[in-house]
This record gives C-alpha cells, structure tokens and sequence, in this order.
C-alpha cells in the first residue's frame, strides 16, 4: 500500500481520537486562560476536531483505491494531498465553538492548519527526494522512502538501457512529476522495482538471480552514466 498515504491516514485519524479524548492537544487551546475556555465550546469543538481529522485520514486512502482502481497511479500519489482542501473549512468552521474576541479565536485554528500542511508537506517531499545508491556491507542500498537493498551477490547483471517495462500499476511508492520510487506490476505481469529521479534517459538496470529487475537513474544522463561506469567496474570484479 502506498506508504504515504497510509501514513497520512494513520497521523490524521490519530490526532483526531487523542484530540476528542483531550482537547488540550488542540493548538493553541492550552495556552488559553481559564477564563477563555469558558468562552469556547470545548465538547462540540472537540468533537468536530475528531471527526474533521478522522475524515481527513479516510478521504486520502478513498481517493487512492479509486484512482488505482480506474488506472491513474500518478494520480493516486497525491491523494495525500486531499485533506488540504478541507482546511478552509475547518478553519471557518471551527471558530463558530470560539466566543472570544476574533484576535485570539483564530489563533488555534491556524495553528492547527499549519501544523497539519507541515506534516503533509515533510511527507511528500521525502517521498519525493531523489534515491542514491551505495554498497554497504556486501549490500546494494537504494536510499530514502521506498528504500530496498540486496545483497550484492544476488545481482546478476547490471546494464544500462533506454527502455522502461510497461507499467500497469503502481504497487506501493510515489509517481508525480517524473518521479518514479518504489514497487511496480509490468504489464506482462512482473513486478520490478524503480528508482527514477527524472524522465531523462538512459536508465540503469540491475536484474536479479530471480529475474527481477530494479531501474534507477538520476536527475541528468551524464551522473546516470558515471555511476554505470563505475558499479560496471566494482561488479565486474
């Protein structure tokens, strides 16, 4: 399953239980006077906070099963960014349980906001981070989220290509602007691995004693090349 997603799911719908069961986690609130919190709807702004952020985690993971279920995975990696469309609502919404003044009713809120944009944010764009390459330990490392290693002698051959396997679906990782990381199903029914920076060509193919394959390249040709040059050298040897 997309990790991303899951991971936003499970963040969101996590902040939304603890915040019904202690509305002190909201933003902002426990930094109120006592004498403020009597001004503000504390059960109906918790619950709505639970139930908003609870919503928020389920609506990624909805949006993903239907983009892959009719065909579009570049779509289903930004699922996780549909709970953002949401926020104005919230924010609008949620100053109706605030009876202060507007100066200090707005303030938890947009706390909220930014915190919750911030963890989406971090999120995707260490899903986004272009993967590396290293051997540690008799292994080949693939860096960052979606990460993998095998072990060195376990690699058959190493190649350098300018053609990719027809993709059919995305089994977990990231696809968006180029960006290609994680576990995928060809169209004649393997699966193989990809740790693509950019759409630019040639492309590094490390295959397997099983057969499977794992593609990676980097941003530009000429440092996808270099680094053929040398692993080609170090597994030839």
């Amino acid at each position: 399953m997309e990790t991303t997603v899951l991971l936003t799911a499970c963040i969101l719908i996590g902040l939304g239980v603890l915040m019904k069961r202690f509305p002190m986690l909201i933003a902002g609130y426990n930094t109120l006077t006592e004498e403020e919190k009597e001004k503000i709807d504390t059960k109906g702004l918790s619950s709505f906070m639970c139930y908003s952020f609870v919503g928020m985690g389920i609506a990624p993971l909805i949006v993903y099963y239907i983009c892959l279920g009719l065909g579009h995975a570049d779509w289903a990696g930004m699922s996780s960014l549909v709970p953002l469309l949401y926020l104005p609502y919230l924010i609008y919404r949620a100053n109706k349980f605030d009876h202060n003044p507007p100066r200090r009713s707005r303030r938890p809120i947009i706390a909220i906001a930014v915190f919750t944009i911030f963890i989406v944010a971090v999120l995707m764009l260490n899903g986004m981070s272009p993967s590396k390459v290293r051997i540690e330990d008799g292994r080949l490392v693939f860096t960052g989220m979606f990460g993998t290693s095998r072990s060195v002698s376990d690699i058959k051959t190493i190649d350098l290509t300018n053609k990719l396997p027809d993709i059919s679906l995305r089994l977990n990782g990231i696809s968006v602007a180029g960006i290609n990381k994680g576990r995928f199903k060809a169209a004649d029914g393997r699966t193989c691995y990809m740790y693509l920076s950019s759409s630019n060509k040639p492309y590094i193919v490390f295959t397997e004693s099983n057969g499977r394959e794992i593609y990676y390249n980097s941003k530009d040709s000429v440092s996808t090349e270099n680094l053929y040059r040398d692993l080609s050298r170090l597994f030839n040897n």
